[in-house]
């Protein structure tokens, strides 16, 4: 695994979905954040992406988003291409990837099946002494204050201020 203080560029990534499965569920928002900790600029890409089946109330309910915002969205490819394009192959930071990297991968596995990947997750469990991992729980020990938790942009935003956390205690940690 690339040490989080080993990353000056990358794309935090942070999707919204309808469930856990990519083979059933769809992925219905997409965040990104392009970080370059050298030079300080940064920049965003946020969709949301069209479901055509009824959005299942409990994720309305845990995200905000309704089936009318959705109604008039792109289409899955056509977002994920646009993504795609936006990372230029930089490496992605996720909490808690493997989620967020399988539904990518059943999009798109030409662009996604090996893409360099460092999970902010993993990451906190690893440099972290914490009663849990969840990213509310992470966010509260670095004194990062969620604004719109599952939402994918204000995901994204709030991993990169863990990532940016762990990424110094990570530095320390190997001198």
């Amino acid at each position: 695994m690339t040490a989080p203080h080993e990353l000056d560029q990358f794309v935090v990534v942070d999707l919204e979905t309808t469930g856990f499965s990519p083979r059933t569920c769809q992925i219905i928002e997409v965040g990104a954040l392009r970080v370059d900790l050298v030079t300080g600029e940064q920049a965003s890409f946020s969709s949301f992406v069209r479901c055509d089946a009824p959005l299942p109330f409990h994720i309305s309910r845990l995200t905000g988003i309704s089936s009318d915002m959705l109604s008039e969205a792109p289409e899955t490819h056509h977002v994920i291409a646009g993504l795609a394009d936006f990372i230029r192959g930089l490496p992605i930071v996720a909490y808690n990837a493997g989620f967020d990297m399988s539904f990518l991968r059943s999009a798109a596995p030409e662009v996604f099946e090996t893409h360099s990947v460092v999970c902010a997750l993993q990451a906190a469990r690893r440099y972290l002494k914490l009663p849990d991992y969840k990213l509310g729980t992470v966010a509260r020990h670095f004194g990062v204050e969620q604004l719109h938790a599952h939402r994918a942009l204000d995901d994204c935003r709030t991993t990169l201020s863990i990532f940016e956390g762990i990424r110094a205690i990570s530095g320390r940690a190997r001198g």
